[in-house]
């Protein structure tokens, strides 16, 4: 008499599962069970994507920090109008014969500095070229049309922000403009525009959007794109001198500042894209025989404080220590001027339009202490 079939469970352990739980899968109630998660997984992602892509094309339509190149009623910045105009500009300059022999770069930190004070100082003519959000990759760009388009290559002398060394950013930048299409690989301009896709969806974009459409849009969406004939911003923002409002505004904006580069963007640390950039410009600016003059822009002391808890000081010491290096290198040339303590060229503290842009006064100030150290023109 055979008894039941005994099963190893050490060599076929599927066979346990056999005639017990794999029969109580099958039943009516259980995959009714199973259709009905799936079913609504799948209408949670569609969901989701669907909102996903309202929130894009809202933020395109609206495109509030002119992430897409394009020129809108509701930009709070005229970052792609700014770098045409300032192409324009320099076009014109070119055809009036007035080709610059000095050449300003850098972000809209930058953008208030005169070349009409940088002629009073060293008698020859100068161009601002800054651009608001402006990073190395815009400097590049406009270095290598200029070294197309000039047949005296000009000193540059460039007002670089500590934070342009983080890979994120805003906007496409120059590339943008048809001129300066021939120099980016079309590689390069595709990862952009992928990249530009996820800022369209990111929360800081879309309340920037909210807070745009909630005021009927910039009243002068042009306004900082009025510039003189040499480059110099025209256009300027109203700011407080009382001390108390002037401090309370500087700690807004400063807040503001720091949810986007580092919160949305995330800078921790010198990105070796924005580092790559920085060498093309200086290399290029040494093979036509100028060594160019770099400077560390400045934070308000307010702003440098409330940064604090960012590590603003170790972040900006991080990217002079990159800079000194490649300084002791030898392979690049150029001046490094740290100008982030406001008091290296006897700022006014009470000439600030918030934490980090600075009035004329103050730009001419910097300006001098450039000129003092022989640095403002070629040597």
């Amino acid at each position: 008499m055979s008894g039941p079939a005994l099963i190893d469970v050490d060599r076929d352990p599927d066979q346990v599962a056999v005639g017990r739980s794999g029969d109580d899968d099958q039943r009516p109630g259980a995959r009714a069970g199973e259709s009905s998660y799936w079913t609504f997984v799948r209408w949670l992602l569609g969901a989701a994507a669907g909102a996903m892509l309202v929130i894009g094309v809202v933020n395109w339509v609206v495109d509030p920090t002119g992430v897409t190149g394009r020129t809108t009623r509701w930009q709070v910045a005229d970052n792609s109008a700014v770098r045409s105009a300032k192409l324009d500009l320099y076009e014109a300059a070119l055809k009036r014969g007035d080709d610059p022999q000095i050449v300003l770069l850098g972000s809209s930190r930058t953008m208030k500095f005169d070349p009409a004070v940088v002629q009073e100082l060293t008698g020859e003519r100068a161009f601002n070229a800054a651009v608001s959000g402006g990073v190395p990759r815009d400097a590049w760009l406009f270095v290598q049309y200029m070294r197309e388009q000039q047949e005296e290559f000009p000193h540059l002398v460039w007002g670089l922000d500590a934070d342009a060394f983080r890979g994120k950013q805003l906007r496409e930048g120059l590339s943008t403009d048809p001129r300066m299409a021939k120099f980016v690989p079309w590689q390069d301009r595709l990862a952009t525009k992928v990249s530009s896709l996820g800022t369209l969806t990111e929360w800081q974009t879309t309340d920037a959007t909210i807070r745009s459409l909630r005021a009927g849009g910039n009243a002068d969406a042009t306004g900082a794109a009025r510039f003189s004939p040499d480059g110099m911003q025209l256009f300027s923002r109203d700011y407080e001198t009382r001390d108390v409002l002037r401090n309370r505004a500087i700690r807004r904006q400063t807040t503001n500042y720091a949810n986007f580069v580092f919160g949305r963007d995330g800078w921790e640390h010198v990105e070796q894209g924005p580092l790559d950039d920085f060498e093309s410009v200086v290399r290029t600016a040494n093979e036509q025989g100028d060594v160019p003059t770099i400077f560390i822009t400045p934070y308000h002391p307010i702003a440098e404080a409330q940064l604090a808890e960012h590590d603003l000081a170790g972040k900006r010491a991080e990217v002079l220590d990159e800079l000194r290096s490649l300084q002791r290198g030898g392979d690049l040339e150029f001046e490094l001027v740290d100008l982030s303590d406001p008091a290296s060229f006897d700022a006014d503290p009470r000439e600030w339009y918030d934490g980090v842009h600075i009035t004329p006064v103050n730009t001419e100030r910097a300006l001098r202490l450039l000129d003092r150290q022989g640095l403002l023109a070629a040597p």
